[in-house]
């Protein structure tokens, strides 16, 4: 299996271009959570911010609850990203089954090209997640934002952005290529596409289970921990694992949720042909329209969340802490904004990540329709409407992904603070949640120049070809 590996590994490494770019990417964001978390935990301690008893419980809950999250985004990002890039090699897979290779030395082989691809990319991120975070610390300390204070940059938590980014593209390079076992060797003299769309009453029993256990048992523990975070922080305990168990949950069931998403979606884009394409193209495939949604609904719904709970919290807390000490306040409203902003850089690079697994997407979409595409082209259509079709199936993913994000950022968010805040006697108990009209604004204009850019390389793929050749390939 090993030999199998390198060999692939040597003749396909282009292949693993943005597997590779999405472990050093995933490892970069760890790795500065980490260190970011530490230096302002040291700075909290030079603010008047830590003045209150509750605000300081509340620092040492999101110390445990950083690491969590880049943990949690590194596994489901780089699972989703690395399932879209092995479904494209379904076609090579079932060759080497006819030419007499087994299902395990096949899937035992792609799980060390994914170990290794892991272990790769998760050093070379962990050593440019150091330089970027020290010369961040640098330059916010040269420009008097921070304190000088003496900071240990080497940890003993700095292993865990390579183990996890190890684990996480080992399992998921098992998982993407769990097809192995149902590809018969004759599969390969045919054209190899994904499974027919599925419907939710098709899902599998335990799958089906799992996913209403996640779903339901996670919006329990949410509820449970914004209740008891209304008498005391603890309750964020509580809510952070709930809203997470839940997000899993919807993770595990998108493939019958987006479609729908999407189908409504698709009505954006207008009614004219290459929309019309482009929206069944979308439905056409729901578990790979899925996978390259799923991951802009994590990278928005983390912005939007952080975002949310640092503005609720400034709002509910602001007005008590100027009418005690106005130059305080305003020194932890600054240092409240800086740490909010610190996080949207951080959890940013998921929206990277998810990008190249959109454009991973959108690629292996055309190299699947290349024969449907050349048809199209020998019925008329031009280059232009293919490149509009292209486009609008773009469009319809990550307004999904977008909108999707921004709605359970602010549930998040808002379950956040109030499990945090709740219980301080000043605030008494509910209040609104606080969405900051720039998070708005930045998902609105992001998911246009992301489904421009991310259609950019698909539809040159898609016009490059000439009607002939494509209406040739088997």
């Amino acid at each position: 299996m090993i030999a199998l590996a390198l060999r692939e590994l040597r003749h396909r490494g282009r292949q693993h271009t943005s597997s590779l770019l999405v472990a050093i990417i995933t490892s970069v964001f760890a790795t500065m959570m980490i260190e970011m978390d530490m230096v302002l935990r040291l700075q909290t301690l030079t603010a008047g911010f830590m003045q209150h008893g509750f605000v300081r419980l509340l620092l040492d809950v999101l110390d445990a609850l950083f690491f969590f999250v880049a943990v949690f985004v590194a596994c489901i990002v780089t699972a989703n990203t690395f399932g879209i890039i092995m479904a494209g090699r379904a076609r090579h897979i079932a060759l080497m089954r006819l030419l007499g290779a087994s299902a395990r030395t096949l899937r035992g082989a792609i799980a060390i090209e994914g170990a290794a691809v892991g272990l790769v990319g998760s050093v070379a991120g962990l050593g440019l997640g150091l330089v970027v975070t020290a010369v961040t610390y640098a330059a916010l300390v040269a420009s008097g934002t921070f304190v000088d204070t003496p900071i240990e940059l080497f940890s003993p938590l700095l292993a865990a952005p390579v183990v996890v980014g190890v684990v996480s593209t080992t399992g998921a390079a098992w998982y993407g290529s769990r097809r192995v076992l149902a590809v018969s060797p004759i599969e390969a003299t045919g054209q190899m596409q994904e499974p027919a769309p599925v419907s939710a009453s098709e899902m599998p029993r335990r799958l089906r289970t799992l996913v209403v256990v996640a779903t339901v048992g996670g919006v329990v523990l949410l509820v449970a921990g914004v209740v008891i975070g209304l008498k005391s922080p603890l309750g964020l305990l509580l809510a952070a694992p709930g809203g997470a168990l839940s997000f899993v949950g919807f993770v595990l069931g998108s493939s019958s949720v987006i479609p729908v998403l999407l189908r409504a979606a698709g009505r954006l884009t207008g009614s004219s042909t290459p929309s019309v394409l482009a929206s069944a193209n979308a439905l056409r495939y729901p578990a790979r329209s899925s996978r390259s949604t799923v991951g802009l609904v994590i990278g928005v719904t983390l912005i939007t969340m952080f975002s949310v709970a640092g503005q609720s919290f400034l709002a509910q807390t602001g007005p008590v802490a100027a009418a005690a000490d106005p130059a305080e306040a305003a020194s932890d409203a600054a240092f409240l904004q800086l740490t909010t902003g610190i996080l949207a850089v951080l959890i940013g690079f998921s929206l990277v990540i998810a990008a190249i697994g959109l454009v991973n997407s959108l690629s292996l979409s055309v190299l699947q329709r290349r024969r449907e595409i050349g048809l199209l082209r020998a019925l008329g259509f031009t280059k232009a409407q293919v490149r509009r079709m292209v486009l609008a199936e773009s469009i319809q993913l990550t307004v999904v992904g977008g909108v999707t994000g921004l709605v359970f950022g602010i549930v998040y968010g808002w379950a956040g603070a109030l499990a945090a805040i709740g219980s301080d006697h000043h605030i008494g108990g509910l209040f609104p949640p606080t969405v900051p009209l720039w998070i708005i604004g930045a998902i609105a204009a992001g998911a246009v120049l992301l489904a421009v850019v991310s259609s950019a390389v698909p539809a040159r793929s898609a016009v490059r070809v000439s009607p002939v050749r494509a209406l040739a390939i088997d």
